[in-house]
């Protein structure tokens, strides 16, 4: 391959021709990070665990793990569990998400609102959800309202903080290109203030998605009959340690595919800008 050249305040500088090894070693070293460093930390584990490093009891292998969850999973009560689970956690995200991105409009766009609302939510946000389970156990009972009422309040204030702070982070210009251009109304609200926003709307949104998973176990392990956090509960009080660490895991990564799935939306929604790539 033939490098090009340019020069530049008189040096001679090779072109990109260099630049592409190093590019798709990298591309080719970033996916083999990302499988390889988790199957190697559980190898060590499972190495770890049957030479005796690890007492077994109290930190099962990754095999004891992955057998407990085929079990489950063979019996039907995995897909139970995670259905259950699944349906509380989209109804209170849902909720939190309308509520906080519609005052986090309506406080970013009316100073009024903004004036008579905005102590109220600093004060309430302040409050860690979990202080919340005497009080939603006692207005909403057992079952799945509690819990659903938690995710809520969990989610709630960074979709509003973030709804406001991408609606104040509007440049005028923007704003004045538009009407000049005749935009007026729900055309200027929908493709400048709130194309404007959704970057930082979506970053609420990836951070109240690890909030719910939170909060869902935690609703889960004090108000419902199943679950994944009813399950993981069930398995400490019977100390049987491979269950309860399989679930605590098995949460754990279906709280990254539901990110890794929000970030591919968050990516295609977000399409037309360019930021860095690492």
């Amino acid at each position: 391959m033939v490098e090009q050249v340019r020069v530049l305040d008189g040096h001679t500088m090779a072109e990109p021709a260099r630049q592409k090894p190093a590019a798709a070693a990298g591309a080719i070293l970033v996916p083999v990070l990302r499988i390889g460093v988790p199957v190697a930390l559980l190898v060590l584990w499972e190495i770890a665990v049957r030479a005796g490093i690890i007492p077994a009891r109290f930190f099962p292998a990754p095999s004891a793990l992955f057998a407990e969850i085929w079990a489950d999973l063979l019996s039907g009560k995995l897909v139970v569990d995670t259905l259950s689970s699944l349906n509380r956690l989209v109804w209170g995200l849902s909720i939190g998400v309308v509520l906080g991105v519609a005052f986090g409009m309506a406080m970013a766009l009316w100073r009024q609102v903004d004036a008579a609302l905005g102590v109220t939510v600093h004060v309430l946000r302040a409050i860690p959800p979990i202080t919340w389970i005497g009080f939603s156990i006692l207005w909403f009972g057992l079952g799945n309202r509690p819990a659903i009422f938690l995710i809520v309040l969990g989610t709630v204030f960074p979709m509003l903080l973030n709804t406001y702070a991408g609606v104040k982070q509007v440049d005028v210009i923007y704003l004045r290109a538009a009407r000049n251009l005749g935009a007026h109304g729900f055309l200027l609200f929908r493709d400048v203030v709130l194309a404007a926003a959704l970057p930082s709307i979506l970053t609420g949104l990836r951070v109240s998605l690890g909030l719910a998973w939170i909060l869902m176990v935690v609703g889960e392990l004090i108000a419902v009959p199943a679950g994944l956090g009813d399950t993981l509960m069930r398995a400490q009080d019977y100390d049987q340690t491979d269950r309860m660490l399989a679930y605590m895991i098995l949460i754990g990564f279906y709280g990254y595919l539901s990110d890794l799935l929000l970030a591919a939306v968050s990516h295609r929604l977000l399409r037309w800008q360019r930021g860095i790539e690492g």
